[in-house]
């Protein structure tokens, strides 16, 4: 299979010729995920306990097994306590808190929404760990409404980007053509593991960036 290409580098706006499926990540492309703002609101003032929830939760050893659906957030809370110290109370309220704290990024869903317009798959394809994925579900019934065709979320299947086991999955999954497919995802290795398995990719790194590329 030949690799798939950046189309963030390749072309300055879509081409809709060149596509059948549309696939988005979700953190930071359709939902807002920003750990330091949510601490500073579920730690106010307290600027030793954020940097350690920092540390210790969000950039913890931890966080990829919510991703990949292989610990619940009390067992890692548990865990946490013995390992850094800390109540376990606080751990779980960084765990669980972050969830309520999100924002749509409007950008998204339009560039979204104008890809359903055109005839195109739409997909997803996240790293996300299972709490979080249904509550946003729930809080965000009204963006998602029966837009997106299918997809992948990594704590379903045990799986996470950038592994080839995620996107070879999805197109199984969706019924896609990987060279006639553009994953859109904000961590740049993600993309790669994309482009290496033949699928092309953006690499959304800035604000107004897919205002710009998807236009009519």
């Amino acid at each position: 299979m030949n690799k798939g290409i950046r189309f963030d580098l390749a072309y300055e706006t879509m081409p809709w010729d060149q596509v059948d499926a549309v696939v988005f990540d979700i953190g930071n492309v359709l939902i807002r995920f920003a750990p330091d703002d949510f601490l500073q609101q579920l730690f106010p003032g307290n600027e030793q306990m954020q940097q350690h929830m920092l540390r210790h939760v969000y950039r913890g050893p931890y966080w990829p097994c919510f991703d990949r659906g292989t610990m619940t957030y009390e067992e890692a809370a548990k865990r946490l306590v013995q390992e850094a110290g800390g109540r376990y109370e606080d751990y779980l309220h960084a765990l669980y808190g972050w969830i309520e704290l999100k924002d749509p990024i409007e950008e998204g869903w339009r560039a979204a929404r104008l890809c359903r317009r055109k005839g195109k798959k739409l997909c997803l394809l996240s790293n996300y760990p299972q709490a979080g994925y249904e509550r946003l579900r729930e809080k965000f019934a009204d963006h998602f409404g029966d837009l997106f065709d299918g997809g992948v979320i990594s704590c379903y299947d045990h799986v996470v980007k950038p592994e080839k086991e995620i996107y070879q999955l999805l197109c199984e999954r969706c019924g896609i053509d990987a060279q006639r497919a553009v994953f859109i995802d904000d961590t740049l290795a993600n993309i790669e593991g994309a482009n290496q398995f033949g699928m092309h990719g953006f690499h959304l790194h800035e604000k107004g960036m897919l205002d710009r590329f998807f236009i009519e």
